[in-house]
């Protein structure tokens, strides 16, 4: 008997809906279709809106597509029995429940002991697995002792076998350290992958699902204080009372030791008669009884015995008339020649890696170094046309990452000379080395002459390049997450401090946070890409103060993903660059230009502000607190800002007129006067509420304020038409 359409979908339906496990629901029903199922929840909010969902027979993903109670469904919760019922979806692999076709979600019963860990290695995660409870016992970070950053993975082996975690930024994990000793570590078997295979990661659901395996572990990260050309010291900090081992050498075989049988929490241990300019390898230890903690072997530089210059270059306008060290330069159409006038310093040694390559004053300069008998070795990013390589002498190896993720190996920096102290030199910045980038788009140029920055940037060269030759080793070549944290992070540079981070191991979404965090005046922002939601409400939160007012500029404002118009609707005062002549290419943002005793900071080079940016592409990112540099770059800001029509001129009257200090301060502050002219002005007092505690004429170039009848807490100073001041009365 023929079997009429109508019964035949009711039939399948009726099939689809009475089905009962979920191992079923995975391997006879195929996305499209309509399963319900029936099990325990295994995470909350950790992991986002996503739930999970596990039986006795395997685990699903649920997704309702957005908040869950926005369909009258309640909110599950670990340990809730849910029926659902929805139509099964995929998502870069993760099979799932929903978002289409859900016409229910039942919590039947609540408190349910959760399912047990099924013990597992790395090498077993695979879809038999996805969505379950698993736990892989003595598993070791590769970046252990290092701030979690949310949206990120973290690789770490166990068994000889390699595995990754990825930590949502709505974690509880983001802004802990993460172990540096061996960890019983549970989660949730999850994929990503973009062909539908493979890329199986664990899903920590918060700090329960890290156990350390030992009595004593790190509680911070190591860091790197007092530094000098013969010595610098390190610091950690442990759970309970330790001793303190710092095993340290010039490769990572370590070989020299130091001990501290102190028996402290707080560790600090002096490296000294080292070598200038020179990378040192090394590792803390910390012993409790029968038990020890210790970190992963990591490097350090010394301050390095080179000029320590830094120049900041721009290509399109500049507004000097903010300036207050030294003017910024513009070069225009002249950066091109400017950068091969530093390659053509080079004597020895030449590293380049570069996203893209069309111009031929940087083609040029290049032939002629080899000509002059410089080693240059070259990376290319394998997407690109890469033009310019098809004019340099073929002599020259190149490298090609090959791999297709994200925008691939993304940095434009060169290294010359890193063996010479007099001559090492870093360029980096935002600028393509194309002749689109450099003649027509907002973009910035850094070069440092330093040593210990130029070997650091030699080792992620040749972490890429997988030698330490002129040859490239590609079977030893990492690239992306392959990579590992191989390079010093804390530097001394003609007396400033700077930091350096490589994407994406190095975590600089955090370093970026750190500076925004860092703001108590002002801030500024130009990039190309912004998608990062945590980079956005550390902005909106900078904003929320009383005393700073974010000023920002993007180029891909409308973009899937932008954080420009939450920006705006925060109030937050940004403007989009779309339909303006050049691509903004920019990647930085300015901390605290105006006030020099409130570490004025730049962050500057090749990451854009974007989840790619920071777990898939090859970047560098400079963090650099130096007061000449962050004016240098807030003229460009300025500049930028003017040519965009918007009427940032009024930034140019705002500007510090006079310093206070102490600050913090107790009984009285002195007042600086920085312009003659404005000498009889009032320094006027506001407190929290906006109310005037204070209001004294200053009639001489310096002048003593008395405060103490003030009560402690945080007030707000303004001297003349200048920019407002925070100062903190104790």
């Amino acid at each position: 008997m023929k079997t009429s359409p109508f019964i035949l979908s009711l039939v399948l339906a009726t099939a689809a809906w009475s089905q009962t496990d979920i191992l079923d629901a995975r391997t006879n029903y195929g996305v499209g279709q309509t399963v319900t199922v029936t099990g325990i929840v295994t995470s909350d909010a950790n992991l986002g809106i996503v739930r999970y969902l596990q039986d006795e027979t395997a685990g699903i993903a649920l997704y309702p597509g957005g908040d869950w109670t926005q369909n009258g469904f309640a909110d599950p919760q670990p340990g809730d029995e849910l029926t659902m019922t929805g139509q099964l979806s995929e998502y870069n692999g993760l099979l799932e429940v929903g978002p289409d076709g859900i016409t229910q979600v039942e919590v039947i019963s609540s408190g349910n002991a959760l399912p047990e860990a099924q013990a597992v290695t790395p090498g077993e995660l695979d879809e038999n697995l996805e969505g379950e409870i698993i736990y892989i016992q003595d598993a070791v970070f590769t970046n252990g002792g290092t701030v979690i950053t949310g949206n990120s993975t973290f690789s770490f082996s166990a068994s000889g076998e390699d595995g990754i975690i990825y930590v949502r930024n709505d974690n509880e994990l983001v802004g802990q350290v993460l172990p540096a000793g061996e960890v019983d570590l549970y989660g949730i078997v999850s994929q990503f992958t973009f062909d539908g295979f493979g890329g199986y990661q664990l899903l920590p659901r918060g700090s329960e699902d890290l156990v350390p395996t030992s009595a004593i572990n790190l509680s911070t990260q190591v860091d790197q204080t007092n530094i000098t050309t013969s010595s610098f010291d390190l610091n950690w900090s442990t759970d309970v009372l330790g001793d303190s081992h710092v095993e340290y050498g010039l490769t990572t075989d370590l070989g020299m030791e130091i001990v501290l049988e102190d028996q402290v929490l707080n560790h600090t241990v002096s490296l000294e008669s080292l070598e200038a300019g020179t990378i040192y390898y090394a590792r803390v230890l910390s012993v409790a009884g029968e038990d020890s903690t210790a970190s992963t072997i990591r490097p350090y530089a010394t301050v390095s015995e080179s000029p320590g210059y830094m120049r900041a270059y721009f290509t399109r306008e500049v507004d000097n008339s903010v300036a207050t060290i030294e003017e910024a330069q513009t070069l225009g159409t002249n950066t091109n020649d400017t950068i091969a006038a530093y390659i053509g310093t080079a004597q020895n040694t030449l590293e380049i890696a570069a996203y893209n390559l069309n111009n031929s004053a940087i083609e040029e300069a290049i032939n002629l170094a080899i000509d002059n008998g410089v080693e240059v070795r070259y990376i290319a990013e394998g997407q690109n046309a890469n033009l310019g390589l098809s004019a340099i002498n073929e002599s020259m190896p190149v490298h090609f990452r090959t791999d297709g993720e994200g925008s691939g190996m993304h940095n434009k920096f060169i290294v010359g000379d890193a063996d010479n102290s007099e001559r090492a030199f870093v360029l980096t910045g935002s600028t393509n080395f194309t002749t689109g980038n450099l003649n027509t788009d907002p973009n910035n140029v850094i070069i440092v002459g330093d040593q210990s920055l130029a070997r650091a940037y030699r080792l992620e060269f040749e972490e890429m390049w997988g030698s330490d030759g002129l040859v490239p080793d590609p079977s030893n070549s990492k690239f992306g997450p392959a990579k590992t944290i191989n390079t010093p992070k804390k530097f001394i540079i003609g007396g400033s401090p700077v930091e350096l981070y490589f994407s994406p191991t190095d975590g600089t979404t955090s370093a970026i946070l750190d500076a925004i965090q860092s703001t108590n005046y002002d801030f500024s922002f130009a990039t190309l890409s912004f998608t990062r939601n945590d980079l956005g409400a550390a902005v909106i939160e900078a904003g929320s103060s009383l005393f700073v007012n974010p000023r920002g500029a993007m180029e891909d404002a409308g973009s899937t993903g932008s954080e420009f118009d939450a920006l705006v609707d925060a109030g937050i005062e940004v403007y989009s660059h779309v339909g303006i002549s050049g691509q903004l290419h920019h990647k930085y943002c300015i901390v605290d230009h105006s006030e020099p005793l409130s570490d004025p900071t730049v962050v500057t080079g090749s990451h854009n502000w974007s989840t790619t940016a920071e777990t898939t592409n090859d970047e560098n990112t400079l963090v650099i607190h130096d007061e000449r540099i962050a004016n240098l770059y807030y003229q460009e800001f300025t500049g930028l800002l003017n040519a965009m029509g918007v009427g940032v001129n009024e930034l140019a009257t705002s500007k510090i007129l006079c310093r206070i200090f102490p600050n913090p301060a107790d009984s009285r502050i002195s007042i600086q006067i920085t312009d003659l002219q404005s000498i009889g002005q009032d320094l006027i007092l506001r407190d929290a509420s906006g109310r005037i505690v204070l209001t004294e004429q200053i009639d001489s170039m310096t002048q003593d304020v008395v405060i103490g009848h003030l009560s402690a807490g945080i007030y707000l100073a303004q001297f003349g038409n200048s920019m407002p001041t925070q100062l903190v009365v104790r």
